[in-house]
C-alpha cells in the first residue's frame, strides 16, 4: 500500500477515535458540561499531536516562531481577565500547534495556507475587507438565529473585541489550520485527488463543529446531526474556504467579527 493511501487511512482512523471519544464523553456525568469536555478533549488531541510533530520534525524558521508567539500572546491576553487556566491553555495550544503547522507548511509550501495572501498593503486591505464582509453577513445570520430564543440588547464594548481574539486566532489556527496541515503531513504533501481534497476539508470543519454539539445529541441525536450540518454550512465551510482560497487573515477577521457581533447582542460567553 502506497504511503499516501496509508495517509488517508490514518486520517479516517484518527477521526474514528475522535468519534469514539465524542460518544463516550456524552455518557459521563461531571460538573463540567459535555460540550466543555469535548473542547478540552480536542485541545488535548491537538496538543499531543503538535508535541509529537515538533519532536519528530523540529521547529520552523525563526520568523515563524515569532509569528506563533505573537498569535499565542494575543490569545493569552484575550482571556486573561476571565480565567488564567483558559488563557494559559489557549496560549500553549496555539503556540505549539502554530509551530507544528508552520513547519509543515515550510516543507510543503505548495499547499500552505498563507497567513496573508501577499506581503503588500493592498493584499492586507483586501483580506481584511473580505473578512469583514463575510463576518458581517455570518454574524448577522447568527444573531437572527439566536433571536428566536433570546431578546438581544446591543451593547458593544472593548471586551467584545478583546475576547473575540480567542476564537479568531486560537480556533482558526489550532482547531482548523493545524488539522489541515496534519492531513498534508500524513498525505506527504500529495493532495492530488477529489477524495484527498474532501478529507482535508472534512477535517478542517467537522471536528471543530462537533465539539459545539454534545448537548444537542444528548437531547435528540437528530437535532445533533442537524446542528452539525447547519454549523458546517453557515460557519465551518465559509471559514475553511477563506483559508484555502484566500488566507488565514481573512478567516480570522471573519470569525472574530462573527463573535464580536454575537457578544455585542448577547453578552460575553461567561
Amino acid at each position: 500500500m502506497r504511503g499516501k493511501e496509508k495517509g488517508i487511512i490514518k486520517i479516517w482512523a484518527l477521526f474514528a477515535v475522535f468519534c469514539f471519544l465524542f460518544i463516550i464523553n456524552m455518557g459521563i456525568t461531571m460538573d463540567i458540561s459535555p460540550t466543555q469536555r469535548m473542547w478540552l478533549i480536542l485541545d488535548i488531541c491537538v496538543l499531543v499531536i503538535s508535541i509529537i510533530l515538533i519532536i519528530k520534525n523540529g521547529l520552523p524558521s525563526k520568523r515563524y516562531i515569532l509569528i506563533s508567539l505573537f498569535f499565542s500572546v494575543l490569545v493569552f491576553i484575550s482571556y486573561l481577565g476571565i480565567s488564567i487556566f483558559s488563557s494559559s491553555k489557549g496560549f500553549l495550544v496555539t503556540f505549539l500547534s502554530s509551530l507544528a503547522t508552520l513547519h509543515i507548511f515550510e516543507k510543503y509550501n505548495n499547499l500552505e495556507i498563507k497567513i496573508i495572501n501577499r506581503k503588500t498593503t493592498k493584499a492586507i486591505v483586501v483580506s481584511t475587507g473580505i473578512g469583514i464582509f463575510v463576518g458581517a453577513i455570518l454574524g448577522t445570520v447568527n444573531v437572527l438565529f439566536m433571536m428566536s430564543s433570546n431578546v438581544p440588547d446591543f451593547n458593544i464594548t472593548f471586551s467584545c473585541f478583546l475576547v473575540s481574539l480567542s476564537p479568531a486566532i486560537y480556533e482558526e489556527m489550532a482547531l482548523r489550520t493545524f488539522l489541515f496541515a496534519f492531513c498534508v503531513y500524513l498525505l506527504h504533501g500529495n493532495i492530488d485527488s477529489k477524495g484527498k481534497q474532501f478529507v482535508c476539508y472534512f477535517m478542517m470543519i467537522i471536528p471543530h463543529v462537533m465539539i459545539h454539539t454534545p448537548e444537542q445529541f444528548i437531547i435528540n441525536p437528530i437535532n445533533g446531526i442537524m446542528n452539525i450540518l447547519l454549523l458546517t454550512l453557515l460557519y465551518g465551510l465559509p471559514f475553511a474556504l477563506l483559508q484555502r482560497k484566500r488566507d488565514l487573515t481573512s478567516a480570522m477577521v471573519a470569525h472574530g467579527l462573527v463573535d464580536v457581533i454575537r457578544f455585542s447582542f448577547f453578552g460575553l460567553p461567561f
